[in-house]
C-alpha cells in the first residue's frame, strides 16, 4: 500500500475511468508472493505519466487485466497508437499544473 502525503490529492477512479491499468503502478501483483511496491509514486514518477499520459493507456475492459500487452491483441498494435487512440476517445490531456495534484 502507498502513504502518500496528506497534501497530495489522489484518485484512483479517474485514473481507471481513463485507462490506466492497476499494473502501470502496482506493478505485477498477480506474479508476488509477496506484494511489494513496485514503484515509488514519487512526484517525477508521477509526472512522467501525466506529461505523456498515452504511453500507459489501455482499453478500460483491460485496466484489470495483468500482462496485458496490445502487441498480443487482434489486430496487434503498438502501446503508443492504442494509448494514443484512447486518449484521444477519453479525452485525456497532459496534466502538468500542480493544482491537479496538490490541494
Amino acid at each position: 500500500m502507498h502513504d502518500l502525503p496528506d497534501f497530495v490529492y489522489f484518485d484512483h477512479s479517474i485514473h481507471v475511468k481513463k485507462g490506466v491499468g492497476c499494473e502501470s503502478c502496482h506493478g505485477r501483483v498477480d506474479e508476488m508472493p509477496l506484494t511489494w511496491r513496485e514503484n515509488s509514486l514519487n512526484m517525477e514518477w508521477c509526472l512522467a505519466c501525466h506529461r505523456d499520459p498515452a504511453a500507459f493507456l489501455r482499453p478500460k475492459e483491460k485496466v484489470f487485466e495483468m500482462g496485458w500487452d496490445p502487441e498480443k491483441a487482434d489486430p496487434p498494435r503498438t502501446q503508443r497508437e492504442v494509448g494514443e487512440e484512447i486518449a484521444r476517445r477519453n479525452h485525456v490531456e497532459s496534466l502538468t499544473n500542480c493544482s491537479v495534484c496538490h490541494r
